[in-house]
């Protein structure tokens, strides 16, 4: 293969990344609106497993631990979540409330229902990606 046709190859499968991405992201910010929540919350929401320590979610958001605190308060003031004691009580950890709980249902089931990767890929397709994915990754 010449170095122009991997350059276009390149190109191609560049552009097919970041159209399938920003598809994504567009209709996740949908999903979010129809929760009623703002796109930051959702994510955080979509990646709040049990208590969870701000370090924890700065890592799966891959950003700075100094984001995280202002997005928890904003989401404590919504009642989304709580701050709780963890094993050493010296730290905080997230917790979702109820009401958190419920919008992350909500948010779940509809990224099921509406996500490209969902709706337009088969199980067996969605497993290879997954793999890919993982080995760009």
């Amino acid at each position: 293969m010449s170095a122009q046709s991997q350059l276009l190859e390149a190109r191609r499968l560049a552009q097919l990344l970041l159209s399938a991405t920003e598809l994504s992201k567009e209709i996740f910010a949908e999903i979010a609106r129809e929760v009623r929540v703002p796109v930051q919350v959702a994510r955080a929401l979509c990646l709040i497993e049990g208590p969870t320590s701000m370090s924890e979610l700065a890592s799966k958001f891959t950003c700075d631990k100094s984001y995280i605190s202002p997005l928890a308060e904003q989401m404590e003031e919504m009642g989304l979540l709580e701050r709780v004691p963890g094993v050493d009580r010296r730290k905080k950890l997230l917790e979702l409330t109820p009401l958190g709980l419920t919008a992350q249902t909500q948010l779940e089931a509809q990224i099921a229902l509406r996500s490209p990767v969902m709706v337009s890929l088969t199980p067996t397709e969605r497993e290879t990606l997954e793999q890919l994915l993982a080995k760009l990754s």
